[in-house]
């Protein structure tokens, strides 16, 4: 990366404000015209005007010579020597950076502005208070602290949210979450429910990651979503490390590396089922161990087989693309070919296999479920903004890989022809086709909502990024390249972007009451006692973790 002055890294940062400034007054625009408030009647033209001057202050002052004085204070700052007095000070500042985003999240905004630009602006100027206070204490470099800073908080704010279902409300906190139980519990149907019923036939290895729980009696519901969200948690961290150690950092990068995976894939996000295929692949392939890698290429694709049928291919696509990577054509003509023809023709083989000896014994009898991914209807609408996304496939999908491809840019610019042009089109060609069936994939009922369809492509993307970053690349010639430096507005960027994505997740922990769930269980209870039917679509766990007694399951009904 380039060297970073302190008037550099004062410059991205102000541009940077401007933009999240101008975007705040657009939601908190927006905001007004939902609650029906007449905006220039109300205080929130006060706040409007606060956003509208921070950007016009911003923008000047990036271009003004009065930022170099500035860039020279700070400077002169960061290095005085450390004192109590000073320490205190430093150490405030970054405590009330952190307490003052939740603080103006929870009880300032609140329910009445709960977008996400408002409190983005609070978080860039507690960040810099922050940075100002680690580099002075740590005498780090502006940029090191201020990656430190971002990625450290995104990560509580991510795993804040993760752990927020963790509830013991009996009811279900999301339209989809009774299904994920009920298809969880299949796998021990016999125990639960007294019948036999076929196994999942949508993403089966979510599910029988998620029925684990259920191998010990009488856990409650709040356990198993803990269990959830420690799935999201421990398998999104475990290809995350994966990859910054696939990346080759080291020490303190190492970490932050990782950090900024963690965030990157919950930008989709990627399904922690899926996240077994990355660790597997990331973990076990090498070019100079092709038997290995291909045990491990055969494994992800078994899990494959099991997953998403658009992830089929993908454990093969990846490992191909490592190989291409590292690996020089240097005059191999079509030998060099061979190796990535296998890998992709066997793994794509175990996914079917995998697939077919499942269905042999989901006990499904309509065999066309399985493949309904293909016969669903598709929404073209929803590749722009919409009432389901509001950001849009393909902006918000461009959101998250701009940075990216800017620091691609700037490491190959002059360097195209370090790979061998073939090497070049395979790379592209495997990145086009996962964007492409990603976004198509979006656009069908039940798809769209956000980017998780577009995983596969964000890991491949990933890949390619940090091979690059960290010199993985082979050249054609003997010579190691020396790709170029990336400016510090991409990486800026690059940690930016995540963080918008996980500090919409601050909020007051998810709670009930008590009292008033349990009179409706009372309710239903009776009714059933009394000789009445309900029928459970969206509360189906209620038969599953036994809240409701004497009702015999009825699966053609479950909604998935």
């Amino acid at each position: 990366m380039e060297n970073v002055s302190t008037k550099k890294f004062l410059q991205v940062w102000l541009w940077a404000l401007t933009v999240v400034s101008l975007l705040a007054i657009l939601q908190t625009i927006q905001r007004t015209a939902e609650l029906e408030i007449a905006l220039l009647r109300s205080k929130w033209i006060g706040l409007v005007g606060v956003f509208a001057l921070s950007a016009a202050l911003a923008a000047w002052l990036s271009f003004s010579s009065l930022l170099n004085r500035i860039a020279d204070w700070l400077d002169k700052l960061a290095t005085q020597s450390l004192n109590p007095f000073r320490i205190t000070v430093y150490v405030s500042l970054i405590l009330f950076g952190f307490l003052s985003v939740w603080f103006t999240r929870l009880y300032v905004f609140g329910s009445t502005l709960p977008q996400v630009m408002p409190i983005f602006w609070v978080f860039l100027w507690a960040s810099l208070a922050q940075v100002v206070g680690l580099k002075a204490l740590r005498k780090f470099d502006w940029y090191a602290a201020f990656a430190v800073v971002l990625l450290a908080q995104g990560f509580i704010y991510q795993t804040y949210g993760i752990f927020a279902i963790t509830s013991a409300n009996p009811f279900s906190m999301g339209y989809s979450e009774a299904g994920r139980h009920y298809y969880a519990s299949i796998f021990f149907a016999e125990k639960l429910y007294g019948m036999e019923l076929p196994l999942p036939f949508l993403h089966p290895s979510r599910y029988l990651l998620l029925s684990v729980p259920f191998l010990a009696d009488g856990l409650p519901l709040w356990f198993h979503r803990f269990w959830q969200a420690f799935l999201w948690f421990g398998l999104t961290l475990g290809a995350s490390l994966s990859l910054s150690r696939f990346s080759r950092t080291r020490g303190w990068t190492f970490i932050l590396f990782a950090l900024w995976a963690f965030l990157f894939f919950f930008q989709g996000a990627v399904y922690y089922h899926l996240h077994v295929m990355v660790i597997l692949v990331l973990a076990g392939v090498s070019v100079k161990r092709p038997g290995q890698s291909l045990i491990f290429i055969l494994l992800a694709s078994i899990w494959a087989g099991i997953s998403r049928v658009n992830w089929f291919p993908v454990p093969a696509m990846l490992a191909i693309a490592i190989y291409i990577l590292e690996t020089p054509v240097n005059d191999r003509g079509w030998k060099y070919w061979l190796t990535p023809f296998i890998w992709g023709v066997s793994g794509l083989v175990a996914a079917l296999v995998s697939q077919f000896v499942y269905i042999q014994i989901s006990g499904n009898t309509d065999v066309s479920a399985f493949g309904s991914s293909f016969t669903s209807d598709l929404i073209w609408s929803r590749l722009l903004p919409n009432e389901t996304f509001p950001m849009g496939i393909l902006p918000g999908i461009l959101l998250v890989s701009v940075p990216l491809f800017f620091a691609l840019y700037q490491m190959l610019r002059g360097k195209m022809s370090a790979l061998h042009p073939l090497r070049w089109l395979a790379l592209i060609a495997m990145l086009v086709v996962l964007f492409v069936g990603g976004a198509i994939v979006s656009t069908k009922i039940g798809g769209g909502g956000d980017l998780h369809n577009m995983d596969a492509y964000l890991v491949m993307l990933s890949v390619l990024a940090a091979a690059f970053w960290s010199g993985r690349v082979s050249a054609e010639s003997e010579a190691k390249p020396m790709w170029g430096k990336v400016g510090w507005g991409a990486v800026a960027a690059g940690l930016l972007i995540p963080l918008g994505f996980a500090i919409r997740h601050i909020g007051f922990y998810p709670s009930f009451d008590r009292s008033i769930a349990e009179k409706d269980i009372q309710l239903l209870q009776e009714s059933l006692e009394t000789g009445g039917e309900i029928l459970f679509i969206t509360e189906r766990q209620l038969i599953t973790f036994d809240v409701i007694n004497g009702i015999t399951l009825v699966p053609e009904y479950e909604q998935s």
